[in-house]
């Protein structure tokens, strides 16, 4: 047989774009398994839209790489993503036309290529409490820390909860419970992510890395295409849900934020306004330290978790009470006020 007229398309190795994406995710292959571990920089991943597009460009060229046969979503140090960068959002107030990419194209992405991308076996590893567990939870298989909560906080802070993660709640908890969660912004506990179907078990703290290994290597003595076909299997469930519903909730999201930015408010979330980005970690880091959100929320522990938060902000930097999230706010605008 001759040569064909044009050859395969040499696409990148992954060493190289392991390379592209060092700034938000570690990653290491053994024996075709790819663990990717999400983080920003050389710390806990920070909430942002450059965070949100590189998770879905990252999810995209691993999909490409035919050696990456099961793979494994975590992240950095004992915790899921707490953190906001507050200076991560800037290209979010270019209107029209980068705010639309933004949150037309890749908060849809950073869900649906997790889904219809990846034709491998995936395994989430939830090391801990955090937010934005999207790659976590859409895996086939999801291990989750003693410890973990979670939440849908979009409502608290005025926004519309449309990013996949009230979609999600819906979907694993049931529509009424995961209503209650979805527009509440209670958290739910490992045990309650377990009972509900949200996970597939719960480990001992500092166990769901190694848990998530030990089942792809089990998976690994499958024969390659029927693991493969096993796990679209798997996601089948998720793709008709995709398909049915989740454009429609990123841009229920898009649209109330826009109508929000029309309105001149994009406040700090107090008295139903909506929260500016820029707040998002040292409140994150009061509902996650405390246990306040586990339980229901009220008229007024609703309107007043901001003042709440600041206040425990004003404890941790006097030394009275310890931050169990500590990290540098290195990244926070000249005159922060908390």
């Amino acid at each position: 047989m001759g040569n064909p007229l044009a050859d395969y398309v040499k696409l990148p190795e992954f060493d190289e774009y392991k390379e592209w994406f060092k700034a938000f995710a570690d990653l290491k292959r053994e024996d075709g398994i790819v663990q990717v571990t999400w983080k920003t920089n050389d710390g806990p991943m920070h909430h942002s839209g450059m965070s949100h597009r590189a998770i879905s460009q990252l999810v995209r060229w691993l999909s490409l790489d035919f050696k990456n046969e099961i793979i494994i979503f975590t992240h950095i140090g004992d915790n899921w993503m707490i953190e906001s960068d507050a200076n991560g959002w800037e290209t979010y107030s270019k209107l029209p036309t980068e705010r639309f990419q933004h949150q037309y194209f890749d908060d849809t992405n950073l869900i649906k290529n997790m889904i219809f991308d990846l034709d491998v076996p995936t395994i989430g590893a939830i090391p801990g409490p955090g937010f934005h567990w999207d790659s976590a939870m859409l895996c086939d298989v999801t291990i989750c820390s003693e410890d973990a909560k979670m939440e849908v906080p979009h409502a608290q802070g005025g926004l519309v909860p449309g990013d996949g993660m009230g979609l999600m709640a819906q979907h694993y908890f049931g529509t009424k419970r995961g209503n209650y969660y979805m527009t509440t912004s209670r958290q739910f506990t490992a045990q309650q992510m377990l009972d509900w179907g949200m996970v597939s078990e719960v480990v001992p703290k500092g166990s769901a890395v190694e848990r998530a290994w030990e089942i792809a290597r089990m998976w690994k003595t499958m024969p390659y295409e029927n693991r493969t076909i096993m796990s679209n299997l798997a996601k089948r469930p998720l793709k008709k849900l995709l398909v049915d519903d989740l454009k429609l909730h990123t841009v229920s999201e898009q649209y109330g934020s826009l109508l929000r930015i029309a309105a001149g408010d994009m406040g700090d979330g107090t008295e139903g306004g909506q929260h500016d980005e820029k707040y998002i970690s040292r409140i994150a880091d009061c509902r996650f330290a405390t246990r306040d959100m586990e339980e229901p929320q009220t008229a007024e522990s609703w309107r007043s978790m901001y003042s709440k938060a600041a206040e425990w902000c004003k404890k941790v930097a006097a030394g009275e009470i310890q931050n169990p999230f500590v990290f540098e706010h290195s990244n926070e605008p000249e005159g922060y006020e908390v």
